[in-house]
């Protein structure tokens, strides 16, 4: 039982990293963040192999990169259709559907949360960083309308946590619906 749990760990850490890599990749691509900023060429690079084969079936329209988010479903689908046989379940098509959408949509959360602390912690430590604009740049759009209705105070911007309060409760929404 513990090489299954060690398997099943290392495909959510491995598969989290790579759905993570593609989803930034199409963040940024969605956000017009050109292609040479590090952060940007970073993912592209990392995700080409699997990303340009499917881009000649799924090419992108206006800022969508539908061959990353396509190549991230695919990867989520094999890694929840894998965690259902090393228990040795066979997995009905529509559950394994529905559950790679579902931990989709909770890896992308994740990634907005870990994109915005280290957001906050590189404008605390050092806000001249090079990746600091990248962050920014892709935080821009999520936190502008939280700084609309909540101005900085005492010239702290209270965003990203608001932000991150609003995430951990659509993950928390998310599992109940996943029950």
């Amino acid at each position: 039982m513990l090489f299954v749990d060690i398997l099943r760990a290392l495909l959510d850490i491995l598969g989290s990293l790579l759905v993570g890599l593609l989803l930034l990749r199409m963040w940024a691509a969605g956000i017009g963040m050109p292609a040479r900023n590090p952060l940007a060429h970073f993912a592209r690079t990392l995700t080409d192999w699997l990303v340009q084969p499917l881009s000649r079936l799924l090419p992108s329209r206006g800022r969508i990169e539908w061959a990353a988010l396509l190549a991230a479903l695919l990867v989520t689908a094999l890694i929840v259709a894998a965690k259902g046989a090393l228990f040795g379940l066979p997995i009905p098509v529509d559950a394994v559907i529905l559950g790679s959408i579902l931990q989709l949509i909770h890896w992308a959360l994740t990634l907005i949360i870990w994109v915005t602390l280290i957001y906050v912690v590189i404008s605390w430590v050092n806000p001249l960083a090079p990746v600091a604009p990248a962050l920014s740049m892709l935080l821009r759009p999520l936190l502008r309308p939280i700084q609309r209705l909540l101005p900085s105070i005492g010239g702290i911007d209270l965003s990203p946590m608001v932000l991150l309060i609003a995430i951990y409760l659509l993950q928390m929404i998310l599992g109940r619906v996943a029950l």
